[in-house]
């Protein structure tokens, strides 16, 4: 990037306006909204509505690729501030593929479905199926996130309550797959049987287990 590119950069930088390229070229994907951070900074382009400069605390997902954290400066219109700071909110985002630092909120865009890589390991789900401690859960809410795993079954967010197999019951909400067949399953007060990893928050249901009695 020359001299011109780099003034230029740094002044799109500092009043949070949006790399077009990026936009026109990026690779689409979907972020959570984590925290937003509004600045003192506003422009008003003619005679349109007052932009404010936003810090965006980003949870990014691309597909098949792990999810990252990242921090995006933009200009948005003041009155859809409110809306981006409501709990589970979801936008889509260009990526530059090369780059992850460069990422830009794509407002003009529905957030994409993505595939999260298999995971492996110790805390992996299939490990915690097969080694885990069992225990028995009651299903409090879940809420379908647009996230696949890496065969393809939704990623729900359950609100669970430990109940079983501990020495004093408890509640979290993780992020668990969901195949088709357990679908009967998922409704509130459905009592399941789950295995629980080395960390309290580290559950998963056993959906080939059916319901628990």
């Amino acid at each position: 990037m020359g001299l011109f590119g780099n003034i230029a950069k740094g002044f799109r930088d500092l009043t949070g306006g949006v790399d077009q390229e990026l936009l026109a070229s990026g690779t689409l994907g979907r972020a959570e909204v984590l925290g937003v951070s509004a600045s003192g900074t506003t422009m008003t382009v003619g005679n349109g509505l007052v932009e404010r400069v936003v810090s965006f605390q980003l949870n990014v997902m691309l597909d098949g690729q792990a999810p990252f954290a990242a921090t995006v400066s933009q200009r948005i219109p003041e009155i859809n501030l409110p809306q981006l700071q409501s709990p589970g909110v979801v936008v889509a985002v260009r990526v530059d593929e090369a780059d992850h630092s460069r990422i830009a909120i794509d407002f003009s865009s529905e957030p994409p479905l993505v595939h999260l890589p298999a995971s492996t390991g110790a805390e992996s789900a299939a490990e915690i199926l097969q080694n885990g401690k069992p225990i028995t859960v009651v299903l409090v809410a879940d809420q379908m996130i647009g996230v696949l795993n890496a065969k393809g079954d939704p990623v729900h967010a359950l609100t669970l309550t430990v109940a079983g197999g501990v020495e004093t019951p408890y509640q979290i909400q993780v992020g668990n797959a969901v195949p088709a067949s357990a679908l009967p399953l998922v409704y509130p007060g459905s009592k399941l049987h789950a295995k629980l990893g080395s960390e309290p928050n580290s559950v998963v249901v056993d959906w080939d287990a059916g319901a628990a009695t």
